[in-house]
């Protein structure tokens, strides 16, 4: 049902810009990076207003760096690029598996922003990937590029997060980009049936950029494990705020929050 009403209430949104996606994904020429990209932003904030009842809860952002990064945030769910398309302050681009653009609308809106994307079962598709991105860099100065460096999402209901791949860090490390980590606490519940919130607080935490001049001597390992540890600790922190933020947009009594928090179906998951 959860499902069911995101459809309904959302599909008014998702008709008018749908052929604005069709088209731009066809032919990203048609108008600059930033155009299309405000526009899909437009789109998701709009979805968000009417359907998805998000409230973000940010901080750090005003430690970004301005021009070209590479933001690294951890990976929860499908629900991630969404909020990172809903908070960004610049145009982004994602790195994503080659399944996304299977996906109607999120697919569609992928190719606008001119994604990459990888086959996980060909080893030889993230070079091609990195490749395009350094092409798509090269060609866009205004555009930044997301990467998750978990590679896939990690589980709830902790959701730790999961082993960091150093390749993630590649095209920031030879570009010589600012690598911005970004820590998102919980996108899961969102589209996650077993919740049914009012409204749901997502936090994304902005973390001190990494610039050229903190790695230089580093491997890409190296900045894999710091970044890892940083965040850890980040997400840990965002945890122990949710209850409270859950509780009071919500108005749930102490009772009721102690039920909502954590669902026993994701529990027997694990």
């Amino acid at each position: 049902m959860k499902y069911v009403r995101y459809v309904l209430t959302a599909l008014p949104t998702i008709i008018h810009y749908y052929p604005y996606l069709n088209k731009c994904s066809k032919k990203p020429e048609y108008q600059t990076i930033t155009e299309r990209f405000n526009k899909v932003q437009e789109f998701l904030r709009t979805v968000n207003r009417k359907a998805f009842h998000i409230v973000f809860y940010i901080s750090g952002q005003e430690k970004l760096p301005k021009g070209q990064v590479i933001f690294t945030p951890n990976h929860t769910s499908n629900g991630d690029p969404i909020t990172m398309l809903g908070t960004a302050d610049r145009p982004i681009a994602f790195l994503s598996k080659k399944e996304v653009l299977k996906m109607p609308i999120i697919g569609k809106a992928n190719k606008t922003l001119k994604g990459s994307f990888i086959d996980r079962a060909d080893l030889r598709s993230e070079l091609v990937a990195f490749k395009q991105i350094d092409k798509e860099l090269d060609e866009s100065p205004e555009l930044s590029y997301v990467i998750f460096p978990e590679g896939t999402r990690s589980l709830g209901p902790d959701f730790k997060l999961g082993q960091f791949h150093p390749g993630s860090f590649k095209v920031a490390y030879n570009r010589n980009l600012p690598i911005c980590p970004v820590v998102m606490y919980l996108t899961d519940r969102v589209l996650n049936p077993h919740y049914h919130y009012k409204k749901y607080p997502i936090q994304v935490r902005f973390l001190a950029p990494l610039y050229p001049a903190d790695y230089e001597d580093m491997t890409t390992k190296d900045i894999a494990n710091l970044l890892s540890q940083r965040m850890a600790i980040a997400l840990e922190e965002m945890k122990k705020s949710d209850p409270l933020l859950v509780k009071n947009l919500n108005g749930y009594s102490d009772k009721k929050i102690s039920k909502v928090l954590i669902c026993k179906k994701d529990i027997k998951k694990r």
